[in-house]
């Protein structure tokens, strides 16, 4: 064991030394780390922050600063995971630039140790896993994520799907099938939920490939055991993001989920791939080229699958169709357009190249590795090397030109008639409340106090500090509406505080897609507007928490219990 520990420490300071040569253009204080998608990540964190530090919400929710200080949520509808995660590094830097710039070398690092593990945990040979790694990381679309587009949701994704992957390899094909080491496939599922959604629709689809074709094997009520507890544990623990935005869903129309919205057949077609661009991208454009020691390592499978071990030989063969199919439906040939809609929310059918070079870098591995007599780490060397060297000439296609400061964007940008949506932080709004994206003029022109809709009342002392708020009101005509200056999101409180005790006002949404109140002759006094989130939302965290607890408790008892009681007796758990 401590020999195994000593060999595993070993090959991950090498994927650390991987992670350090293709983190090298980070180190550059003029990497443009605002280009594409990089600008809002960066805003995003900065508007998370501001909603912990001064706005004291537990779960960052409402960013108060953003939209012109009427509240903008990201954090409701995109994932969680690269908002929070990356708020640990605070404690080190005040740089968000440089929080940033931790998180995507930290995301590079997960990636080849996730690669790694599942490699070598299907080939059993840790020279496999290491090459795989190398390929992962230096793999030419991941650097586009990494460098092109700072798309930092999508580059974190890379670290799930092959611990998604080992999951499910672990309930079909585990000699040991026990619950502790299915358990895996929640950590990726659930990290791919709260990471990249439609990434992680995707790969459920893979998965229930892969069931489909592994369908025998449920008649083994061990697998259907480990199966069930899987998929409830991946509902449970990924409740506090996927609970509160279906409540959004289901309570009024979000721009996120118009048809339509979100992906766009004009951008979808112009976007695809053509085939020569797999062997050498132009200058300017996303690298998309499958790199040439992979096409190498492909061109060997008609030696190696012979060679191929028959426990391994499905999801070697699942994984050469996938990445094969995913390159192909990525091709300008192929009528994505005509995909259904859910499909088509993968906005660009590059992404699928994410896909394929997750499947193929694993079949190019296992090729090396059976094909290369006697493949050993001078062999890992060599290719790694070669694979480095070739991705060099794609620095020249990096922007070490910055347009922005971090200090550009704090506390937040303006949205007005001269500043475009990137610039305020706010992607393409589409985490906006339809009504009030159709009335961007009137965000734009709103001035930042209480309007009075209809009716009549005295407003006096308005003070709003984020997202609180607090008023007297007096000399109330009955049904009098007030639009309170927040956008509508569920989980404002209104509290009227006088005489006769405090009492809940109900929130609804004007037509201006803001927060807005119906008052009464009797609601004199005190109104406080604060942002709690709503009892479902509550309900949500506390669901992922005792499940994350329960999920602890539970691998520390199987652990203890696996000292105590021998191994055949444990496999047949």
């Amino acid at each position: 064991m401590k020999e195994k520990i000593k060999v595993k420490i070993k090959d991950y300071l090498i994927i650390l030394v991987f992670t350090l040569i293709v983190s090298i253009p980070l180190i550059n204080s003029d990497f443009d780390i605002y280009r594409d998608d990089g600008i809002q990540h960066v805003a995003r964190l900065m508007g998370t922050y501001q909603s912990i530090t001064e706005d004291g919400q537990v779960f960052p929710v409402i960013m108060s600063n953003f939209c012109n200080g009427f509240g903008y949520s990201w954090n409701i509808f995109y994932s969680p995971f690269t908002a929070y995660i990356p708020m640990i590094f605070k404690i080190f830097t005040n740089s968000y630039e440089l929080i940033l710039k931790i998180f995507i070398g930290l995301i590079s690092f997960l990636s080849g140790i996730a690669m790694y593990e599942f490699t070598t945990k299907v080939t059993k040979n840790r020279y496999a896993g290491l090459l795989a790694s190398a390929l992962y990381i230096f793999v030419p679309y991941r650097l586009t994520d990494m460098y092109m587009r700072v798309a930092i949701a999508e580059l974190a994704s890379f670290i799930f799907i092959p611990i998604t992957f080992q999951g499910v390899y672990n309930i079909f094909n585990s000699e040991e099938k026990n619950i502790k080491k299915s358990l895996i496939l929640t950590l990726g599922a659930v990290g791919l939920i709260t990471t990249h959604i439609v990434i992680a629709m995707y790969i459920a689809i893979f998965c229930l490939i892969y069931l489909v074709i592994n369908i025998k094997k449920l008649k083994d009520k061990t697998v259907l055991k480990m199966l069930g507890i899987n998929i409830l544990l991946i509902i449970l623990l990924s409740s506090f993001y996927i609970l509160p935005m279906l409540e959004h869903r289901l309570n009024t129309e979000y721009e996120v989920f118009k048809e339509g919205r979100m992906e766009s057949t004009e951008k979808l077609i112009n976007n695809k791939t053509d085939l020569i661009d797999l062997i050498y991208t132009e200058d300017g454009q996303l690298i998309r080229e499958i790199g040439f020691v992979t096409i190498v390592g492909l061109i060997l499978t008609f030696i190696a699958y012979k060679k191929i071990d028959k426990n391994n030989k499905m999801i070697y063969w699942f994984s050469l169709i996938m990445g094969i199919i995913c390159i192909f439906v990525s091709l300008r040939i192929f009528p994505f357009e005509k995909m259904p809609s859910i499909l088509k929310m993968i906005q660009f059918t590059f992404r699928l190249l994410e896909f394929s070079s997750f499947f193929l870098v694993f079949i190019v591995a296992v090729n090396y590795s059976v094909v290369i007599k006697d493949f050993q780490m001078k062999d890992v060397i060599v290719l790694s090397t070669i694979c480095i060297l070739l991705v060099i000439p794609y620095v020249r296609r990096i922007d070490f030109k910055k347009d922005w400061e971090e200090s550009d964007l704090w506390p937040s940008v303006a949205v007005t008639d001269y500043t475009g949506r990137v610039h305020a932080g706010c992607a393409t709004f589409e985490y906006l409340p339809s009504k009030a994206f159709e009335n961007l003029d009137y965000i734009k022109h709103r001035e930042n106090t209480i309007y009075i809709l209809n009716g009549y009342a005295n407003i006096e002392y308005e003070n709003k500090s984020g997202s609180e708020m607090e008023f007297y009101v007096s000399e109330i005509k009955d049904n009098t509406i007030l639009e309170l200056p927040y956008i509508y999101y569920l989980g404002y409180d209104v509290i009227c505080q006088n005489e006769n005790g405090e009492e809940k006002i109900d929130i609804s949404e004007s037509e201006n897609g803001f927060v807005q109140i119906n008052l009464q002759e009797e609601n004199t006094g005190k109104i406080i507007v604060k942002y709690t989130g709503t009892l479902l939302m509550k309900i949500s965290y506390i669901i992922s928490f005792i499940t994350l607890i329960a999920i602890i408790v539970i691998l520390i008892y199987l652990k203890v219990r696996d000292k105590k009681i021998p191994n055949e007796s444990i496999n047949k758990d």
